[in-house]
């Protein structure tokens, strides 16, 4: 078991009065320490927690030029990205050119394994051979110096939205959405790439209302003022600009659903604006009319009445992503937009059996790995793996699972279809990931990343010098690493499992980056029964008994009870668990293993 201490937190019980104990605790330990941040945080409010879209850089221009190209007639080509944030942003997009009526939109996603992030000359020549003219980037590009600039060369403009850290030298692009710009005044920095285009559609239906278009930098109104919003069968012409249908004011929360389920996904801060984007995005999610969404969510036995960021994350993300992984992005694209009830299901069976086949893929990797490490012994401080077979698109996720199992940094690398050695990594123990390629970066064609996550190309000959390189990096680096601290939010009992508890606790939700979901440590704990569940028998399942009376449950997925000695002991055991409610089978509420010791 990790070592788990309890957070030291001092609490103002004055302060933090109107607030049950356990939420005060809660919330000083996220920082949350004044009346007033505490009550802007347990009620979100969208008119106060959302900011004007045209305080962005450059959005008057974009939408200026959006305009031009509509009035024109020109065709108007969205290039996402493949993953969880690209297509839905690519999504909301579509949605709104055709809520406005207008039609001359291609929607354009790379292959991943192919044509790899971002924008490429083949696609750009593909969306010029289209008689497109102007590109809209979703979620990319806001590096692809060279890439715009033969967009320019090919009489294509382009407008960049992205939210990744631009480069030293911007790429030459008509206009450029993102509010990680040093000159961008925008109030909040950290929002995902669907969160940028969801500003952006606000600023266009905006405009579109307004006759005639305030000047640029006035006050606007950024979406309406309800907070439920309006049906799209409602939409209809509602003043503004004559040549266009307009819907209703608020009308855009409906695309919330895509805002927000990529916020969620993608991992930003759920602080300030992207926690409304969450919060009211899993309120829209919950009452969505996309026929494609009910059907996928169907496929995996999701009650959609009682969507959480837990499904988003474990249900609706690994389905999306599965397409790029395992096939195409365009497939969960048209799921997404689907308006055949029958063309919905059968992209929910696609897309399921796709994610079955990565699961069954993936555990063939782990299987593969966990033999190797057997027959090597005791891995070194860096697992360094790889296979011409494995496929790249899914090493980060195989990574991720054995930084965690295995407690070290995790590098893999694979091949698909003759390209460069691709590899993906995952990090552990406060050491970042980054840091280690940098110390090793002669060894790299490219890499990129962060402290937590990154990725990397090597050649055909210095891939037999990565383990060395990495390992002697991963000694540098160390030294200067702080290390993990595990830290439980709050002791409960068992008796302490109550409904009650749970609605105290998900007053703080939805629960993420920048906003873990709250972990509890449950001393001297009797368990009544170990056994395992699923196919296979591959998840964990405890029955432990309440002091008071009554038992609770409490389940790992993909855990087998070996991984927890302790269990056979038949003595007391400490407990490092979340408490969730399941709506799988009726209304259960349980605990989510972390750990045990």
């Amino acid at each position: 078991m990790a070592s788990y201490v309890l957070k030291d937190v001092a609490i103002d019980d004055d302060v933090l009065a109107a607030f049950p104990p356990l939420v005060r605790t809660l919330l000083v330990g996220r920082g949350i320490t004044t009346r007033e941040e505490a009550e802007q945080f347990a009620a979100p409010d969208w008119e106060r927690d959302t900011h004007d879209p045209f305080l962005m850089k450059d959005m008057q221009r974009v939408v200026e030029r959006v305009m031009q190209a509509m009035e024109a007639g020109e065709t108007i080509a969205i290039w996402s990205d493949y993953d969880m944030d690209g297509i839905p942003g690519a999504v909301l997009l579509h949605d709104t050119f055709q809520a406005i009526g207008y039609e001359q939109v291609l929607h354009h996603t790379p292959h991943r394994n192919k044509d790899g992030f971002g924008l490429n000359t083949a696609g750009l020549d593909e969306l010029k051979a289209q008689n497109a003219s102007l590109v809209i980037s979703i979620d990319c590009g806001i590096t692809d110096v060279e890439q715009v600039t033969y967009a320019n060369t090919r009489g294509l403009e382009v407008v960049i939205t992205d939210h990744h850290i631009p480069g030293e030298v911007l790429p030459p692009a008509y206009a450029i959405l993102n509010p990680k710009q040093t000159d961008c005044e925008y109030p909040e920095p950290m929002l995902c790439g669907a969160g940028v285009i969801f500003k952006f559609c606000q600023a266009l239906l905006t405009h579109l209302r307004e006759a005639p278009s305030p000047r640029e930098g006035e006050g606007r109104d950024g979406g309406g003022s309800s907070l439920q919003p309006a049906p799209p069968e409602s939409a209809q012409q509602s003043g503004g600009r004559a040549d266009y249908n307009l819907p209703p004011v608020g009308w855009e929360k409906w695309l919330l659903d895509m805002a927000g389920m990529a916020t969620i996904a993608d991992m930003v801060p759920l602080r300030g604006e992207n926690r409304a984007l969450a919060y009211f995005g899993l309120m829209v999610l919950r009452k969505s009319r996309r026929l494609g969404l009910q059907a996928l969510l169907r496929k995996a036995r999701a009650n959609q009445r009682y969507l959480s960021e837990d499904d988003v994350g474990f249900t609706i993300a690994p389905r999306v992503n599965a397409a790029s992984r395992m096939g195409h992005a365009k497939d969960a694209f048209a799921l997404l937009t689907a308006t055949d009830a029958g063309e919905a299901g059968v992209y929910a069976d696609a897309l399921d059996k796709i994610n079955t086949d990565r699961k069954r893929v993936v555990a063939s990797m782990k299987r593969e790995i966990h033999g190797r490490i057997k027959k090597l012994g005791e891995p070194k401080s860096v697992i360094v793996m790889g296979n011409p077979e494995w496929k790249p698109s899914l090493l980060g996720l195989v990574a991720g699972g054995l930084a965690e199992e295995y407690e070290r940094p995790v590098f893999l690398w694979g091949r698909e279809e003759g390209i460069t050695i691709k590899g993906s990594c995952r990090g552990y123990g406060g050491v970042s990931v980054y840091a280690i390629m940098r110390e090793a970066k002669e060894v790299f064609l490219e890499y990129g990343g962060h402290t937590a996550a990154g990725g990397f190309s090597v050649g055909e000959a210095e891939v037999h010098a990565l383990e060395a390189a990495l390992v002697e990096a991963h000694a540098a680096v160390a030294s200067n690493a702080t290390g993990a601290v595990h830290e439980a939010d709050a002791a409960l009992s068992l008796d302490d499992v109550t409904w009650d508890t749970y609605n105290h606790i998900v007053r703080l939700a939805p629960f993420g980056e920048g906003n873990p979901k709250p972990v509890f440590m449950f001393a001297q704990v009797n368990v009544a029964n170990v056994r395992t569940f699923g196919k296979g028998d591959e998840h964990l399942e405890l029955t432990l008994n309440k002091p008071g009376g009554g038992s609770v449950k409490a389940i790992a997925f993909f855990t087998k009870p070996e991984q927890y000695p302790l269990l056979a002991s038949g003595e007391p055991i400490t407990l490092i668990a979340h408490l969730e409610a399941s709506y799988f089978r009726g209304r259960e509420l349980r605990l989510r293993l972390v750990d045990v010791g």
